[in-house]
């Protein structure tokens, strides 16, 4: 987040300065309120693209072994572009490598997701799908497991839908 607000503060100073070179290469003194207008557009431009290119960025940089199953777009009344185009802004991935199929039932499936959003810390959870029956739970600090590390007893179990993007690795 820091980050985000020094580049963009950098972005506005540049934009600034390269104007004001430019009026100075012309011989000429920048009217006051070019200067301001000018970084103010900068940054708000800078914003824009930061908002509307981040998943392309953040999904290009993923090992291989990670899917992407599910991407959201989220629309803001106070950014009032997104209304019209909003971008995504968080997104579910699968790691392909750390599905492990349960040797004692190969229909459940141990799977760790992993929930990114922009400007927040990366979430993962880890789930039992049980590819038969159609349905997934979820593995806690809590959960008992067994010597294959899959859980005993889940006491909560969801039924999953047929666009739910755990399915995927009951393929």
């Amino acid at each position: 987040m820091y980050v985000f607000i020094i580049t963009t503060v950098v972005v506005g100073f540049a934009c600034a300065g390269v104007v004001m070179l430019l009026f100075r290469l012309w011989g000429r003194k920048a009217p006051k309120y070019v200067i301001p207008f000018v970084a103010a557009i900068g940054m708000f431009a800078y914003m824009i693209w930061d908002e509307y290119s981040w998943f392309d960025r953040y999904a290009g940089r993923l090992p291989g072994q990670i899917d992407i199953v599910q991407t959201f777009a989220d629309e803001n009344p106070f950014a009032p572009w997104t209304l019209i185009s909003a971008p995504i802004n968080r997104f579910t991935a699968i790691d392909r490598e750390k599905v492990v199929a349960n040797p004692d039932n190969p229909g459940h499936k141990r799977v760790t997701t992993l929930l990114l959003k922009k400007g927040s810390e990366t979430l993962a959870l880890t789930h039992l799908v049980d590819c038969n029956a159609g349905t997934r739970g979820y593995i806690t600090a809590q959960t008992a497991l067994d010597g294959n590390g899959f859980p005993i007893g889940i006491e909560e179990w969801f039924t999953m839908d047929e666009n739910d993007p755990l399915r995927s690795v009951c393929d």
